[in-house]
């Protein structure tokens, strides 16, 4: 494979910023995340850690850190390799966090707290965590400056708890200015890959697929066909699917396999470089269904709480309410 679209338009940027909504844009502007505690998630494991084990299980609340930076500071203080360090998923740094790491060490001392992080409860288990081995994030989420008719914020709730949301990957994944997708065509498309470490080859697989899932799912909501099952759909959980690309031909065949190959049609290079990186095909629901979700409002504020499964962002439910600026980006109003 060329440099993936080196000579051509770039059809990544369009899959990457352009998300179509599910519904009409409300009248709704407001300030998400002016303060970090304005986002708080929190973790739940998918098993209860036995108590005893190789491993060292540290629940961490982390604050302005990034997940790999608390990771590597585990691994300074325990002096251990990084890859002795695991985590279930990645937190969003503007926010308090409250998330699993696991250390294999046979030391039971636990790092001082700091500014960015510390340690809420520490056990031990068998194995080390491995990525997606939670129940849920449980989400409690604060929106401020809260302008426009505030009762279309009631009834887009009330939508989102009957029917859920696209289940698209955030922009988390991408990078800032999809700075991970530039990294991820680069190194898919060269002719002889440099060494990376895992994690770094992980995450370039991961955008790659990421980025292909987008334009599918993105094409089933232009369709106004993303919550129905359609003829040769593929379901989890009563829900159709999208593809995790790799090996193996897709399992999607009529209707829903001809919107799927047609969203595919730009990304031949990426579909044979995940396979030649011996990635094997899966599937993705293209719903997300949020549980508990509640939501009250006080003057221009409003409290949102919800649960979602491993893998599903908060910013794509989020980005159905209106339009919300962030202090990282935007000015919020006063």
């Amino acid at each position: 494979m060329d440099a993936v679209g080196q000579a051509r338009a770039e059809p990544w940027a369009d899959a990457m910023l352009e998300r179509p909504r599910a519904w009409p844009t409300i009248a709704l502007r407001g300030c998400l995340r002016a303060a970090p505690s304005d986002f708080v998630v929190e973790e739940r494991l998918a098993f209860e850690p036995t108590g005893a084990g190789q491993h060292r299980f540290l629940l961490v609340e982390k604050c302005l850190a990034n997940t790999e930076s608390v990771a590597r500071d585990l691994a300074r203080h325990y002096a251990v390799l990084p890859i002795a360090v695991s985590f279930a998923g990645r937190k969003d740094r503007r926010a308090i966090a409250r998330q699993w790491f696991s250390v294999d060490t046979p030391r039971d001392d636990d790092p001082a707290p700091t500014s960015e992080f510390r340690v809420l409860r520490a056990t031990r288990h068998a194995r080390k965590l491995r990525r997606g081995e939670l129940e849920h994030n449980g989400f409690s989420i604060r929106l401020t400056a809260l302008e426009g008719d505030l009762e279309v914020l009631d009834a887009r709730l009330a939508m989102i708890a009957e029917h859920g949301f696209p289940n698209y990957f955030g922009e988390q994944r991408f990078g800032r200015g999809g700075a991970n997708i530039a990294r991820a065509r680069a190194w898919l498309g060269a002719r002889r890959r440099r060494d990376v470490s895992a994690f770094e080859k992980g995450l370039h697989l991961s955008v790659g697929r990421s980025l292909l899932f987008n334009a599918v799912l993105a094409a089933r909501v232009r369709a106004d066909a993303w919550r129905a099952i359609l003829p040769g759909d593929v379901e989890i959980d009563g829900a159709p699917t999208g593809p995790l690309w790799g090996r193996g031909r897709s399992p999607s065949t009529d209707r829903a396999g001809a919107i799927e190959a047609s969203a595919l049609v730009p990304f031949a290079d990426w579909r044979d470089a995940l396979e030649h990186a011996g990635l094997r095909q899966d599937r993705r629901a293209l719903v997300a269904r949020p549980r508990n979700l509640r939501w009250a409002r006080s003057g221009r504020e409003a409290r949102v709480d919800f649960e979602l499964g491993p893998g599903c962002f908060a910013t794509q439910l989020l980005s159905e309410l209106g339009t919300l600026t962030s202090p990282t980006t935007d000015e919020c109003p006063p």
